[in-house]
């Protein structure tokens, strides 16, 4: 698992667009005689039923999408995020395919993912986004952190420029979070999520002040990355994270919410190494990574243009 994990997000990215999984089909007995019926009703849907109309230009590059996403496991995810039933599983896997068709989300993951070729555009990223792969945990899945008090979100407001590269850097992100998760699920013939840090060392009444951005980001994952992680870990959480909480979290589905754990700064450093080793936890989590793969939030110069 820990080789499927390095292939995907500790290596350049591949070019080959869009990313299938293989095998498609779950090893006997991994999902349950339900999850079953229920992917494979839901593949049948996909099969016969055209996902936006033929007259659509994003029809060929949503129907590569849908074809690259159409093993088990990814499925089931749909499935997991819908459980009102199939046909809302399927709608949601058809809107989820043609935004990634209309947002290039594939390209954008090759394009801004921390190993790739370098551009003006990838080092602004590195410089000035906050999340990215932290490290493999005790359990040898990856974790991956969110550096959100460090983000810079009034430069983001102030430099447009700045914040489109910085929500493209994002659904890259997810798009590397959610590749791991399916890449951990093909090696490992289990259905497998991931955990998600964040760091809220630094939350501000600034942060509140330009809550409108974490709004805007908060809406991608949920609708178009189901059920790619397993847990969420707020830690270093201070006591302004609770007005923060009273904005973001209605935003989030319940079974996003109830994925959530909130640990203060006293409590955060024992928690994390409870689940990951020192040697894997970045030095800013306490740990002794000198090196990751998170972006370095560093502040927004005013003014910053792209070359």
């Amino acid at each position: 698992m820990i080789e499927a994990v390095r292939s995907v997000c500790m290596e350049p990215p591949s070019s080959s667009l869009p990313y299938c999984i293989e095998p498609q089909q779950a090893p006997s007995g991994a999902l349950t005689p339900e999850e079953m019926a229920a992917v494979a009703e839901l593949r049948q849907l996909i099969e016969e039923e055209n996902l936006p109309p033929q007259a659509d230009p994003l029809l060929p590059a949503a129907s590569a999408e849908a074809e690259a996403h159409k093993d088990d496991f990814t499925l089931l995810r749909f499935v997991k995020s819908r459980p009102e039933g199939i046909r809302q599983a399927f709608e949601m896997f058809r809107d989820a395919m043609l935004w990634r068709a209309e947002q290039q989300a594939s390209k954008l993951f090759e394009e801004l993912h921390p190993l790739g070729h370098p551009s003006p555009r990838l080092e602004l990223a590195r410089a000035h986004f906050y999340a990215g792969l932290g490290g493999v945990d005790k359990a040898g899945l990856p974790f991956f952190v969110e550096r959100l008090g460090a983000a810079d979100l009034a430069g983001f407001s102030r430099e447009p420029g700045v914040l489109q590269v910085i929500m493209d850097a994002y659904v890259a992100y997810l798009e590397t979070i959610f590749r791991t998760a399916r890449s951990c699920s093909a090696a490992t013939g289990t259905f497998v999520r991931v955990m998600i840090l964040v760091d809220a060392s630094q939350l501000s009444f600034s942060t509140l002040r330009h809550i409108g951005i974490i709004k805007n980001v908060s809406k991608i994952g949920p609708a178009n990355y189901p059920e790619g992680s397993s847990r969420v870990l707020i830690v270093n959480a201070p006591k302004l994270f609770s007005a923060a909480w009273a904005f973001v979290s209605p935003l989030l589905p319940a079974r996003t919410r109830a994925k959530i754990s909130i640990f203060s700064a006293s409590e955060t450093a024992a928690s994390l190494l409870e689940l990951i080793d020192a040697a894997e936890l970045p030095r800013f989590l306490g740990g002794e990574r000198e090196e990751s793969l998170v972006a370095r939030a560093d502040p927004v110069p005013s003014g910053l243009k792209l070359q």
